[in-house]
């Protein structure tokens, strides 16, 4: 009996041995020159996405999915279709939101999802990797590098605590997103089956 328990013991502090933890990158210039050559040679995204939230007030996590269009450098779309139809649309720093089939108005709220997104573009387009607004620390965990924004400035500071990219490490594209946000939420986006620098119809950018 002992030798059985003793060995569910052993098993245990195994396991728990082997779990992932992030660790500093020996050379973050070396990775972020990369991460930034990537996102300039890529003139266009198409992917699916799922995201995650976990709200602090709630159980269960929101789930929702969509796709996800982007052509560079400053128009990008985010069609989400479950639980509900919701549209994003930034085109050349015009922000525009379709909420269940109707075009809603920018205002409170909606602003400040507005500034997110285009916060979005910076992620995706590298610039935020050389905004003095955030400070920026380098990772390796496991299979991808991982890139923690810390913003410095106290408008985003009130939004969020840090963001998290999360990159291949075989082909430095962007596979999750993950938002910490200063009240305790927690946002996670994960794209899938993407289709780089292929043609994309304006009117994506266009019609709501």
């Amino acid at each position: 009996m002992h030798k059985f328990f003793g060995s569910i013991l052993l098993l245990i502090f195994s396991l728990s041995g082997t779990a992932q933890e992030k660790t500093p990158i020996k050379d973050p210039v070396f990775l972020k020159n990369k991460l930034i050559k990537q996102a300039k040679e890529t003139s266009s995204i198409i992917a699916n996405f799922t995201q995650e939230k976990q709200v602090s007030f709630m159980n269960k996590p929101q789930l929702s999915e969509g796709v996800f269009y982007y052509q560079q450098a400053n128009k990008m779309r985010w069609e989400q279709n479950s639980p509900f139809d919701y549209v994003l649309l930034i085109n050349e720093g015009k922000v525009r939101i379709k909420d269940n089939g109707k075009e809603k108005k920018l205002t409170g709220a909606n602003k400040m999802m507005g500034k997110i997104n285009t916060l979005m573009i910076g992620l995706i387009n590298g610039d935020l990797l050389e905004s003095k607004e955030f400070i920026t620390k380098y990772f390796t965990l496991g299979e991808f590098y991982v890139v923690e924004l810390t913003p410095t400035n106290q408008r985003l500071k009130s939004v969020f605590n840090t963001i998290e990219l999360t990159f291949s490490k075989k082909t430095t594209r962007l596979k999750e997103l993950t938002f910490f946000e200063s009240s305790g939420d927690k946002s996670v986006m994960k794209f899938f089956n993407e289709k780089l620098n292929q043609p994309i119809k304006q009117s994506i950018f266009i019609t709501l």
